[in-house]
């Protein structure tokens, strides 16, 4: 089973249980609070060790989680521990978020600039893509800075990209000049 369908298959599971018991909301701020929690290395690591036991990884889960996230995914951590695919709950947890998005019509778009935007962009760049993709209820602007595009904005959002950016024009103007249409070649 590909890595993909199995987070896939795991985080549909979880997903049409909690829509079932009414849930979904707290389990997606379990498993986003999951995501964040990721980013630390020893948790990581940790879920991917082959090196520990799967029942001393379901006594760490216990200390961690029981009591502070919905009973709900606490179980379904268990299970995933207990069906030994702990190594591939980064993946189960991006298609669980992606899965909740379609779901409630939330729209994710990257803007990358090359200073910090302002409230008024974003509310701009929310109206934009609504305007455009008329299954929107909400857009949730992810903005990175990167001040080698040098100004202007790149935004990527569904499979689009729009590369408004000074570095992305200049090396425009490049390529232009190296294509010079007025030389006949010999």
């Amino acid at each position: 089973m590909a890595v993909s369908k199995l987070g896939n298959r795991y985080a549909k599971s979880i997903m049409d249980l909690a829509i079932e018991q009414g849930t979904l909301e707290e389990v997606n701020k379990d498993i986003t609070q999951l995501k964040e929690d990721l980013s630390n290395r020893e948790l990581f690591l940790f879920f991917k060790s082959p090196i520990i036991t799967p029942s001393k990884k379901l006594s760490i889960l216990k200390n961690l989680f029981e009591g502070k996230v919905n009973k709900l995914t606490y179980s379904f951590y268990e299970i995933i521990v207990k069906k030994r695919r702990e190594g591939h709950i980064p993946e189960i947890v991006d298609a669980f978020i992606e899965q909740y998005n379609v779901h409630k019509k939330i729209s994710t778009a990257v803007v990358t600039t090359a200073v910090p935007i302002n409230d008024e962009l974003v509310a701009k760049i929310k109206g934009i893509i609504k305007k455009n993709k008329k299954d929107v209820s909400e857009v949730e602007i992810e903005s990175i800075i990167d001040e080698s595009i040098l100004g202007g904005f790149i935004l990527k959002y569904d499979d689009k990209l729009y590369d408004y950016s000074i570095a992305g024009k200049l090396t425009n103007l490049q390529k232009s000049f190296l294509v010079n249409k007025y030389i006949k070649e010999m």
